[in-house]
């Protein structure tokens, strides 16, 4: 099979060598960078000299389309030559190489969890050596062992893989997690085998499925005790066990000791914490019972009493006193959200995960609040959770999960708003593409939405299918802005032949529908989702290929943001976006955007551009 624009990057020299010496054919081996975009979404491949490879398209949240397709180029234009599909309620994950619109070429391959650990994945496929064709079979192992060169393999980091070839027992690939270290990029990846373009791509391809596959299973399972390095900072400058307590551990507390813990610790998922330590997530299947011990009868009581996890109990009181109101539009819906789904998901884990999740984001981004990256570690652990048990179930939504999957939907789109995204004044358009992938999420939920709207409509939460009613005028001051986009659109269009009129026209429409909304009553979030959810997806892509005019047009919309900047989940893009919007146009374009600045950041507003 040709891959078409695949080329390998340059080998590297003799002189440099992997930690621990341990790949094959190191002379010719190639050497690729990954990066993501938010929330870990999509995935681009680089070459050693940063040209774009591969673009790693997830569309999981979109029924019946592979999980994962792989596009030789930068972006989802160019063309597809793998994709991988997770198998509902199982550990197998089918891999295409090739397209499977041309359906004849394609090979199909399985890749294997081997345990419920998920630290190990095998995979197969037909070589061709020296000595012709052949099968072999490979093992993706996890490893804090052996690191690409300029990097090392974080112990708490749980992406960090080397693959084994087990004819040979040589390793013939590793990847190194960028862990912490980076808010872009994913980590390394070397190859040295030379087992042709169509084995790196089936390299790449099962790393990619096993990432965005692997869910974090050992979390909540019981284990052997094992030595913690979690303790706290005194502790350990005493070298004595520490039991992890929180905020002050028995030992500190004991001798009236000042106590801290290294602000890593924040990071970790559970998995790699004290048994005794508090879990900053949920015990998914209930509340943990005490070991069976030697007891007597007057101590019976105690013991047999279940450990309560306050970490979650305060997430959910956060639900039902606060964080529920950014989803209900009215009294009527009201105690929808703030009652009916906490009982639905009382059924339903994963709808369980999404609100505590969503709700441990809100308190993050809401409290001044030394526990703030443990509040945000609680969250992003909740919603892999819910959105590992929300892909399963996509294909399969009926009368007995459809409430739920309704609920998860729309806590996941104010998750994809509300998540704390980082500000590279260095590139603006990391802003951009974040947002991006917020508007396609929310795209791809309505999706969803739909196919569970049907029995929504025949239960008691009908209600939350009725549509608010607003005033359907425009205020004067947003008239002529609107008018002028108009305007600029026709001029484009009549000095480009190619320009697409039709599609830039529509935007404006839904533009003008959003801003009556907005100006009628409408929530922000219920604004923002309406705008993602009209999109033409051609519009997007011409967002995507930094298209002028739909800047323009997105700096506009920040202007109804900044007008709804009073909750929580959408104040972060009020300052942000609109800088990086006008940062990335072209300077004969800027007149155009000038408007919404002023209106954003007043007459000065110059001098905002060039400031964090």
């Amino acid at each position: 099979m040709h891959i078409g624009t695949m080329n390998p990057p340059k080998s590297i020299s003799d002189h440099e060598s992997l930690d621990g010496s341990l790949l094959n054919s190191r002379d010719n081996s190639r050497l690729y960078h990954v990066y993501h975009t938010m929330f870990h979404h999509d995935y681009t491949v680089l070459s050693t000299d940063k040209t774009p490879l591969f673009y790693i398209d997830n569309s999981s949240f979109t029924p019946k389309k592979p999980d994962l397709t792989f596009h030789a180029g930068n972006d989802k234009n160019a063309p597809v030559v793998g994709v991988s599909k997770f198998l509902h309620f199982s550990r197998h994950m089918k891999l295409g190489l090739g397209d499977p619109q041309n359906i004849n070429t394609v090979e199909w391959e399985d890749l294997v969890s081997q345990n419920l650990k998920h630290n190990k994945y095998r995979w197969q496929m037909t070589v061709r050596g020296v000595s012709g064709a052949e099968r072999r079979a490979f093992m993706w192992k996890r490893t804090h062992s052996v690191a690409v060169e300029g990097s090392s393999a974080s112990i708490w980091s749980s992406r960090n893989f080397k693959l084994v070839d087990e004819q040979t027992e040589q390793i013939v690939a590793i990847f190194t997690s960028s862990a912490f270290k980076s808010v872009k990029k994913s980590g390394k990846l070397r190859i040295s085998s030379n087992y042709g373009q169509e084995f790196d791509l089936m390299v790449l391809i099962t790393w990619g499925t096993r990432i965005l596959h692997y869910i974090p299973a050992t979390i909540n399972a019981p284990g052997p005790h094992r030595k913690s390095r979690h303790g706290c900072l005194e502790c350990k400058r005493r070298r004595v066990k520490c039991d992890e307590t929180r905020p002050v551990c028995s030992n500190c507390s004991k001798r009236q000791a000042e106590c801290g813990y290294d602000s890593v610790n924040f990071l970790l998922w559970t998995n790699e914490a004290s048994h005794r330590s508090m879990s900053v997530i949920s015990e998914s299947k209930g509340p943990q019972l005490p070991e069976p011990t030697h007891v007597s009868a007057k101590d019976d009581a105690a013991h047999s009493r279940p450990s309560l996890n306050l970490n979650d109990l305060e997430l959910m009181m956060q639900w039902c006193n606060s964080t529920y109101q950014v989803l209900t539009r009215n009294e009527r819906t009201d105690p929808v959200w703030r009652l009916r789904v906490p009982e639905e998901a009382l059924l339903h884990p994963p709808l369980m995960h999404g609100i505590l999740a969503l709700s441990a984001v809100h308190i993050a981004r809401t409290r001044d609040d030394h526990r703030r990256p443990e509040y945000i570690s609680a969250a992003v652990v909740h919603q892999n959770e819910a959105l590992a048990s929300f892909r399963e179930l996509l294909d399969d939504i009926n009368d007995s999960n459809a409430k739920a999957m309704f609920a998860l939907s729309g806590v996941v789109v104010v998750y994809a708003f509300g998540f704390p995204h980082l500000t590279d004044l260095e590139d603006p358009w990391a802003c951009i593409n974040e947002f991006i992938q917020v508007l396609v999420l929310a795209r791809g939920v309505q999706q969803v939405l739909n196919q569970a709207t049907p029995s929504i409509q025949c239960s008691d939460w009908a209600i939350l299918l009725r549509l608010d009613e607003y005033i359907d005028s425009l205020p004067k001051d947003a008239i002529a802005p609107l008018k002028r986009l108009r305007e600029l659109n026709a001029y484009c269009g009549a000095r480009d032949p190619m320009h697409d009129v039709d599609i830039y026209s529509i935007t404006i429409d839904n533009l003008t529908d959003i801003t009556a909304a907005a100006y009628g009553g409408l929530s922000s979030i219920t604004v923002a989702a309406r705008w993602a959810i009209k999109l033409k997806p051609k519009f997007v892509n011409l967002v995507r290929e930094r298209s002028p005019l739909a800047l323009v047009i997105l700096a506009h919309l920040c202007v109804l943001l900044y007008r709804l900047k009073f909750d929580w989940c959408i104040d972060q893009w009020v300052h942000s976006l609109p800088k990086a919007v006008w940062r990335s146009l072209d300077d004969r374009w800027k007149p155009y955007a000038q408007w919404p600045m002023v209106e954003i950041f007043g007459p000065d507003f110059r001098f905002h551009m060039e400031t964090g």
